[in-house]
């Protein structure tokens, strides 16, 4: 049962690092049309908390395919806000400071870490706002906390309880 949807943006941590490193690459006529109007990302489409995790449904726009990343609830190892210290130097540098703050979900995916940066576009909120990424920050946190608290439950045990 889907317990909260949003619209939202998406980037991974190496696309982040990709697009940073290409960065030098890119004309001065096309930077001067990216900045703070909407967060860089690499997917659009909707992200959806259930009992069991997080599911982000939407489209690869560098790929110009369908994508989906599923986070089991369980694999999460940490949420966050902002960027690490040295990364937000570096996308300061290139996108300007005082842009939106994303909300961060570590995971575990086939034995690896990862990262992935949110950023929520609430309804008649556009992208750039802070607020729902701090909702959906700290609802995560609270869950995240829970579950650290008790241990893991049983599959048929589990209960997502949403903070309001």
């Amino acid at each position: 049962m889907v317990r909260e949807r949003t619209n939202a943006i998406m980037i991974m941590e190496e696309d982040i690092e990709s697009l940073l490193a290409e960065w030098d690459r890119v004309p001065n006529w096309i930077k001067v049309h990216v900045g703070a109007r909407r967060p860089a990302h690499r997917y659009e489409g909707q992200l959806l908390l259930d009992d069991e995790g997080m599911v982000f449904t939407g489209r690869d726009m560098k790929e110009a395919r369908p994508f989906e990343l599923e986070i089991a609830l369980d694999s999460v190892t940490g949420v966050g806000l902002g960027f690490s210290r040295g990364m937000q130097t570096s996308i300061d540098a290139v996108f300007g400071s005082g842009g939106p703050v994303p909300f961060i979900v570590d995971f575990r995916e086939n034995g690896q870490t990862r990262r992935a940066f949110f950023s929520t576009c609430a309804d008649n909120y556009p992208a750039h706002m802070n607020m729902n990424n701090v909702r959906w920050y700290e609802m995560l946190g609270e869950i995240i906390a829970k579950r650290e608290r008790r241990g893991p439950a049983p599959q048929r045990e589990r209960v997502l309880v949403l903070a309001r």
